[in-house]
């Protein structure tokens, strides 16, 4: 164990950290206490450790193991999963299970096993032990016998990883040694023998297949490809395209999308031609979620689909396809295992058995014949029931091919590293100056053949305090928890690049070990892959903190719209939060050409959408514990990308899952209060989330669904599901003003519904005292209510007033500490809501305040510490107290918080949709400078559908200079800030005699065609 790769600082030779099992019959008797005993020894993963002194004892009850049987042949079951093992003797059912009795009910939700993970227990933490080698020990003067020896995937099928066949006389295998021999299919080990050995084999699929092209005219080319697992295609030696990780991540029993390429230039007319496929885990396989349970959530091994069909001027036409009689196969290359959570192992010493591999003049004797690969005995299928009794159906039967929907990922910027520093000795940490997500590319000079080099990634590293001890300096790994991220090289020796292909990281930092001195920062640099192929929108202020901060909200897109719209690209989870991009989509869709990305994730909310209409908290894939301000993405998101775009038929596609989910809450609706309780989650991270009432958010969010459905029925010509989600929009409104409102003060109050915090209601739902009409009046209460217009014109005035009085006063937070004023005391639900509550109604002076807030917590605090992306706390680092303890749940890049984007284009630069003209046919211009003049200019774009909008205003003395154009085929109206028309110029004329001019109240409304402006308002 290397001490530079471990929080714990421990040091060890190999074969020096292991766990080990040792069955004990020794204290078995006839007497009640004379029982089996099942010792775990964990050695060598603290400095606490004793290889003597068994981790844990279990005792094995007597119908396992008793006087009668315990000479006999007993199997031994074992599971990890993160570092929680469980034991089985006999069979692997419940009944069979060696378990430590613990006192009272465990959590249904807490850990489920036996913890050998120093660390901590489960997924929130670095994962190890991890599997490495394996084998036996015997003691001195003793003779084991081992026999059925296997390892096997955790999740179904459970197909076997490792097994030797023991049925020759002459045994050969991993195992070898002159303290071992093979007897009647068993091991046979002698006393005094540790012998190990890695089950290792295998590398990344590799297929290939050759042809050959008629001699006659091509008129057209086209390769149509997909994968499970993700693919690499090839022609003749040539990469066919420049993407990364396709097929792109759906829900695969669903939705499997394929692609399609032009290779006419690529073929070689009236000769040989070769193509080659290279495979890797992807999303089919390994991990990507969370839960260990969920390894190879799709299924065990990857395969190709595909189909060449060459059109000829002649009207011919030729078909190769994926017949595997046809392919063959290798699995012996340099890619020796590829992972996203786990990253890539690269043995360069295996590239000369592949070269030219994808051309027609390879030999390819030594590959295999390829095979079907089937879903029965390779795919998770069929009904299951999770360790909580819940039961599930996983099924392949409707599963449909369809074309790419949206951009694939690809490489879209080059970042060299910037610095470097050798935090320990021979431990090199590179700089990139972003938090970026990608892979590397290293370029190293006169290598030594069989040197390697690991490379592992980081966002962070640990700050100067106290706390951190001797990781001070170091790469913080904690908040990635149970992924590796770690990729390893081995030199083939002389000049070469490092650039893993089938993995990607979330980093900043990159530490490299394995090399004698540090690489020049020039031979470093990082490869930005996403989906994101570029910005649709510009923003730029005279702030230059404020430019950071939107520069770090399209960093946080760019990283976290990868195929998915993701939580956070680094720790282990990258999954498709519902609540997140809820808040986050209208920011998306002006941020970059969202439509189809949005649309494919639309596609995969109802794919895992369950049959009583909740949309899962997460998706693909499912599950989760969000809740209404989760499962409303169905809704918000179908949205805001319609309004931006106006695709009709995105609404109409989406309709009956949205009716259906509304079906849905309305059967968690109490009958008698009228009150929503469907939870758990609220305003998420909030620095005050604890004096909220969760229910008053999703009635908030349960009435603007259905003032939605009400407005997408009446597009949609549906008038009579218009009128009914009409009047349900009216009376959840009423109760809301009813229950949350104090009659006499006009505060918010709550509720008194008792809710779960996570998971099921338990004891402290049914014993603690009613907080019925207990005050809220935090900045959320007001903020989420005010911008989806719930509050009644009574109430209305009230909250406006009390959202200023909240936010210009000291807060105290969660843990007590008093806030400054003009404090950010949001989370994620909140933030997304707050500035546009305060501009829309009037109150831009604290809307701009609260931008330009420096202090905890605010946007910019961040910032001012050197944040390149969004982060997901507000206080994921403070300069007093660090990460403050939030070591595991801890992302760095993660764009909910990022949602203050949309209020940049909306309010600042005043580019907003009309209400009646989806997609900008027609948009309103309104802009709003800051009435303080901190902010002294503003100006960006927006490239709608018709093309590119700007805004550009400037004060100056109490004067207002404005420039904007509106693009061919649209037409804007234009607020400007002026009491009359006469004190407004263009291009140095007075509009006064332009048609159609009207006076608002404090702004002058102005209609515009296409054409560019420049204004001066005196």
């Amino acid at each position: 164990m290397d001490k530079d790769l471990n929080i714990q600082g421990v040091e060890n030779q190999k074969d020096q950290s292991y766990i080990a099992l040792e069955l004990d019959i020794s204290t078995v008797s006839e007497s009640p206490e004379g029982l089996a005993k099942l010792n775990i020894y964990r050695v060598g993963y603290t400095k606490t450790d004793h290889k003597e002194i068994p981790f844990k004892s279990l005792s094995i009850p007597k119908n396992l193991i008793n006087e009668v049987n315990k000479y006999e042949k007993h199997k031994i079951f074992v599971t990890c999963n993160f570092g929680l093992y469980e034991f089985f003797i006999g069979e692997n059912k419940p009944e069979n299970k060696v378990v430590e009795k613990v006192e009272g009910t465990p959590s249904p939700f807490g850990p489920r096993g036996l913890n050998l993970n120093p660390v901590g227990s489960g997924n929130n933490f670095i994962s190890f032990p991890m599997m490495a080698d394996v084998g036996f020990q015997t003691n001195e003067n003793q003779t084991a016998i081992f026999s059925e020896v296997e390892l096997k995937n955790f999740r179904f099928p459970s197909n076997t990883l490792f097994s030797e066949k023991l049925n020759v006389d002459d045994y050969n295998g991993i195992f070898k040694s002159n303290k071992l021999s093979v007897k009647n299919g068993s091991y046979v080990v002698k006393g005094g023998a540790l012998i190990l050995a890695n089950p290792s084999k295998n590398a990344a699929p590799m297929l290939r297949t050759t042809f050959e092209v008629q001699p006659k005219t091509i008129k057209t080319a086209r390769l149509y490809v997909t994968a499970r697992g993700i693919y690499e295609v090839f022609m003749n030696g040539k990469r066919v395209s420049n993407d990364y990780f396709n097929p792109g991540l759906t829900q695969y029993n669903k939705n499997h999308m394929y692609q399609t390429y032009d290779v006419k230039e690529a073929l070689k007319q009236g000769g040989q031609n070769a193509i080659g496929a290279w495979l890797s885990e992807g999303w089919w396989s390994g991990n990507i979620t969370f839960s260990g349970e969920n390894w190879n959530y799709f299924g065990d091994r990857q395969s190709l689909l595909s189909k060449l069909v060459i059109k000829y001027t002649d009207g011919t036409e030729q078909i190769i396809t994926s017949n595997p009689n046809e392919w063959k196969f290798f699995n012996d290359g340099p890619v020796r295992y590829g992972s996203y959570f786990q990253g890539e192992v690269y043995d360069a010493n295996k590239e000369a058995v592949i070269k030219d591999w994808s051309t027609s003049s390879y030999n390819a004797s030594a590959w295999k014949s390829a095979v079907e690969v089937p879903l029965e005995g390779t795919a998770y299928q069929g009904t299951f029931t999770d360790g909580r009794g819940q039961k599930s159906t996983f099924s392949y039967r409707d599963l449909k091919l369809i074309g790419q929907m949206g951009n694939n990922a690809t490489i879209v910027k080059t970042m060299p590293a910037v610095s470097v520093e050798e935090v320990r000795p021979k431990v090199y940490v590179y700089d990139m100056a972003q938090n970026m997500v990608g892979v590397p590319q290293v370029f190293i000079k006169n290598g030594k053949k069989g040197q390697v080099i690991t490379m592992r990634f980081a966002e962070v590293k640990y700050p100067n305090l106290k706390e951190y001890g001797e990781n001070v300096g170091m790469v913080m790994m904690e908040n990635i928890r149970a992924a590796l991220t770690q990729d390893v090289y081995i030199l083939k020796g002389g000049d070469e690049i490092i650039q893993p292909r089938f993995t990607f990281h979330g980093y900043r930092y990159l530490e490299i070990t394995g090399l004698s001195n540090a690489l020049p920062i020039a031979a470093v640099k990082g490869l930005v892959i996403s989906s994101v192929l570029g910005l649709s929108s510009s923003y730029e202020t005279s702030n230059p903190l404020v430019n950071k901060l939107w520069q770090n909200i399209t960093w946080s897109l760019r990283s976290n719209f990868l195929s998915i719209p993701t939580d956070t690209p680094a720790r282990n989870e990258r999954m498709g939060w519902s609540g997140d991009i809820s808040v986050f989509s209208k920011s998306a869709t002006y941020l970059t050409d969202a439509d189809m990305f949005l649309r494919r994730h639309l596609l995969a909310m109802r794919d895992v959408q369950a049959e009583s209409g909740r949309f899962t908290d997460v998706a693909p894939m499912g599950g989760g514990f969000g809740g209404t301000l989760w499962g409303s993405a169905g809704l918000t998101v179908a949205w805001e990308t319609y309004q931006q775009y106006g695709d009709v038929q995105l609404l109409k596609e989406h309709y009956d899952a949205m009716k259906k989910y509304m079906t849905f809450l309305d059967t968690k609706v109490d009958k008698a209060t009228g009150i929503l309780n469907e939870g758990p989650l609220g305003d998420w991270l909030s620095p005050e989330n604890g004096k909220n009432d969760n229910t008053a958010f999703w009635m908030t969010y349960f009435a603007y669904d259905l003032e939605i459905m009400t407005k997408v029925a009446t597009i949609l010509n549906k008038t009579e599901d218009a009128a009914v989600f009409k009047a349900r929009y009216e009376e959840v409104k009423r109760v809301f003003n009813e229950v949350y409102i104090d009659k006499k003060s006009h505060r918010t109050i709550k509720s008194g519904v008792k809710t779960a915090r996570m998971g099921p209601p338990n004891a402290r739902n049914v014993e603690e005292k009613s907080d019925k009409g207990q005050l809220v009046d935090t900045q959320a209460s007001y903020a989420i209510p005010l911008d989806l217009g719930l509050f009644n014109e009574e109430n209305k005035a009230f909250a406006i007033k009390y959202l200023n009085e909240a936010l210009i006063r000291k807060n105290k937070d969660d843990e007590g500490v008093e806030r400054p004023e003009y404090s950010l005391m949001t989370g994620f639900i909140g933030t997304a809501s707050i500035a546009d509550a305060l501009s829309e109604n009037g109150n831009h002076a604290n809307a701009y305040r609260l931008l330009q807030q420096k202090s905890y917590p605010s946007w910019l605090y961040s910032v001012v510490n050197g944040a390149t992306s969004i982060w997901e706390r507000l206080n994921s680092y403070t300069v007093e107290n660090g990460f403050g303890g939030n070591n595991s749940m801890n992302s760095f890049n993660h764009y909910s918080f990022g949602a203050i984007s949309s209020w940049m284009y909306n309010y600042s630069l005043g580019i907003q949709r009309s209400p009646d003209h989806a997609g900008f046919k027609h948009f309103i211009l309104k802009p709003i400078p800051d009435p303080d003049n901190v902010m002294t200019f503003a100006k960006g774009h927006y490239d709608s559908v018709y093309g590119t909008i700007k805004s550009e205003w400037k004060t100056d003395k109490g004067k207002l200079s404005y420039k904007c154009t509106v693009p061919p085929n649209s037409t804007a109206t234009l607020y400007l800030p002026a009491k009359s028309v006469g004190k407004i110029i263009e291009s140095g004329k007075v509009i006064s005699t332009w048609i159609g001019l009207k006076v608002d109240g404090e702004n002058v409304m102005i209609p515009l065609t296409s054409g560019d402006y420049v204004f001066e308002v005196r």
